[in-house]
This record gives structure tokens, sequence and C-alpha cells, in this order.
């Protein structure tokens, strides 16, 4: 996969969530397991059907499915929101 990988640091969420953007198919994507959760597919994956076109949509989506407000998955992401 080319493109990028972080760290998504959200409370409740396990450290192996991840966020990033994958050029093959044009999306950012969101993986996320929830801290009690021992299974090898992510509890949430948000990826591409409609391709994701920034980290704030993918912001967006991330606060819709887990319940927490844009700003703080802005924050897990470590996006500026002054700078979108």
């Amino acid at each position: 996969m080319r493109g990028f990988r972080e760290a998504l640091r959200l409370p409740g969420w396990s450290e192996q969530s991840i966020w990033g953007y994958d050029e093959n198919i044009g999306t950012y994507f969101a993986q996320l397991w929830r801290d009690e959760d021992r299974n090898d597919e992510p509890t949430i994956w948000i990826s591409g059907c409609d391709p994701i076109a920034s980290g704030l949509e993918l912001a967006a989506h991330i606060a819709s499915a887990t319940g927490v407000d844009v700003e703080s998955a802005m924050r897990a992401m470590h996006i500026d929101s002054s700078v979108t």
C-alpha cells in the first residue's frame, strides 16, 4: 500500500487503531479496535466505496461511527482544526 498510516489515539479504542491514506484506491481510511476487543479484524473499518477526500471528512466519519465529536476525532488524528 502506498500512502501513509498514522496512530489514532481515541479514548476507549485500542492503540492498534490507525488512520491513513491509500493512494492505490485514492481514499482516506480508518481501522478502529475497541479496548476490550481481541479480534484480528477491526471493530470499525471506514474506507472507500465512496472515496473520502480529506482528513476532515474522515474525522466526521470517525465521529459518527464512534459517538465522539469531530474535534475529538481530529485531535486523535493529530489534525489541527485551525488548518481545515
